[in-house]
């Protein structure tokens, strides 16, 4: 034991703050960012690319089983609007991938009537969704 210091300043310079872990928040919970558009022979395969505020990216994709992009955005916007852990779907763009191939990305035509399309659908389902979980 040190001589120069009381036996109570060795045993609190010992101890270790614990942290704390970081409280459960709202992020995972993820946004529609943007929704590519492919054709894929009598079928539209469409994929989402979701975001989250700590800057997580990840991928969606679903094949509809229709040539319709109506149908197939509002097939797409109830798939990933029922997993649950989507919130979000305001300002996404929608874009059709043969205009990627073309067009710098800064540039990509974005089909407004078709994000309509998709954020009506994917506000109803979330909202039956969040209905379901009352």
């Amino acid at each position: 034991m040190d001589a120069t210091r009381p036996a109570w300043v060795l045993s609190v310079a010992r101890r270790r703050p614990q942290r704390t872990p970081d409280p459960i928040r709202a992020t995972s919970m993820w946004r529609v960012d943007q929704v590519f558009l492919a054709r894929r022979g009598p079928r539209i395969e469409v994929t989402c690319s979701l975001v989250n505020d700590q800057g997580g990216l990840r991928n969606l994709s679903v094949t509809a089983p229709t040539e319709d992009p109506v149908a197939a955005v509002r097939h797409a916007a109830r798939f990933i609007a029922g997993k649950g852990n989507v919130s979000g779907a305001r300002q996404a763009r929608l874009r059709w991938t043969r205009e990627q191939a073309t067009t710098a990305q800064d540039a990509l035509i974005r089909d407004r009537l078709l994000e309509d399309e998709f954020l009506d659908e994917f506000e109803e389902t979330l909202a039956a969704v969040r209905d379901q979980q009352r």
